[in-house]
């Protein structure tokens, strides 16, 4: 009984955030989950504490994104690796017990880097930059359950419409394009050109648009998914790199400089149906450019990570651009996500 009670006292947490939308962090009960690239790992941070609890070592096989499923039981990560040595696998977590409890084996020279779950939390996808396709895979047995082939070149980041039916995908190299996947194997694939450095990107509320950051080209794309084609461009954005749209219709864009040059660090927020600006807001000055910040929007609170200033931030756009630092000298965050469960070993 009392674990179901400690189950229904953390979903009411998740439910007040993510229609209130005003709670800081560490008034939620949950975790967030980071690959970390430098020295591969991945930490589980205990939001009421901001303390982090528990790091699993990976090693050389160097994670960047994460993906959690939807009753944040399940994390994923999966094996990008370094330089000419690319990585193979997709890393299961329990959040729970911060463990890892299972791989799947996606074959060689495929080099996955991003990963979103599918409503029913079995089945996931995963981009595979090396092998120009996206793999459907079953967490449950560990095992591909079908590859989905992408247009465009280096296919980086990927993500899943609401009703789990389609893959986006995100080329960044060439031309930098937008791949159209339907899972069901009922439509031909349609791939899109958005702009130079296509990358990070995030799909509506409601399924019907998807917005791209063009990296290169300083540009962001908003895809109608009906049409399957591009419906506008907003020019002149700056450096993006990431994407991510919250529950109240909220476009998130933060900006940055040129890895290696200086350049000051941006957020803009935008509004979903009328493309309006509505702030933007200059959150660090100028510095060698990270590229933004790695972000993920839970109701309408942001996680950030800056691997420029190893930190873990949050910011509230309901009272933007108010934030806190959850975590200081982190090591070289990168993807991450939320939980609205906490470890076995902080609810002991």
């Amino acid at each position: 009984m009392n674990k179901l009670k400690s189950l229904a006292t953390q979903f009411a947490a998740f439910v007040l955030l993510t229609t209130a939308g005003s709670l800081a962090a560490q008034e939620l009960e949950g975790t967030l989950i980071v690959a970390n690239r430098n020295g591969g790992s991945v930490s589980f941070i205990d939001l009421p504490g901001g303390i982090e609890m528990a790091r699993h070592p990976i090693g050389a096989r160097v994670p960047h994104e994460m993906a959690i499923s939807p009753n944040g039981r399940i994390a994923l990560t999966s094996e990008y690796g370094t330089g000419d040595n690319p990585g193979s696998t997709v890393l299961i977590f329990d959040v729970p017990t911060a463990s890892l409890i299972g791989e799947i084996e996606l074959g060689p020279n495929t080099r996955p880097h991003s990963l979103d779950f599918l409503p029913d939390g079995r089945r996931a996808v995963v981009s595979m930059e090396r092998a120009g396709a996206i793999a459907l895979v079953d967490v449950f047995d560990r095992r591909i359950i079908d590859t989905f082939e992408v247009g465009g070149e280096d296919n980086h980041m990927v993500r899943v419409s609401p009703d789990g039916n389609t893959a986006y995908a995100a080329g960044r190299g060439g031309a930098g394009t937008l791949s159209i996947d339907d899972l069901t194997g009922q439509r031909e694939t349609v791939v899109l050109e958005t702009g130079e450095g296509a990358e990070g990107m995030a799909v509506s509320p409601d399924g019907s648009e998807v917005w791209v950051a063009n990296r290169r080209a300083q540009s962001v794309s908003v895809i109608d998914t009906r049409r399957r084609r591009v419906s506008r461009t907003i020019e002149d954005q700056g450096f993006v790199g990431r994407v991510d749209i919250s529950d109240g219709g909220r476009v998130l864009i933060p900006t940055g400089g040129v890895p290696g040059q200086p350049g000051q660090q941006e957020m803009r927020i935008f509004d979903v149906e009328s493309d309006e600006l509505i702030e933007t807001e200059v959150v660090r000055g100028p510095a060698p450019g990270q590229g933004g910040y790695s972000i993920h929007i839970v109701g309408e609170l942001v996680f950030a990570a800056d691997r420029g200033t190893n930190q873990l931030v949050t910011f509230d756009l309901d009272d933007f651009p108010t934030s806190n630092v959850l975590v200081e000298g982190h090591d070289a965050p990168d993807g991450l996500v939320y939980s609205p469960l906490r470890m076995n070993a902080v609810t002991r």
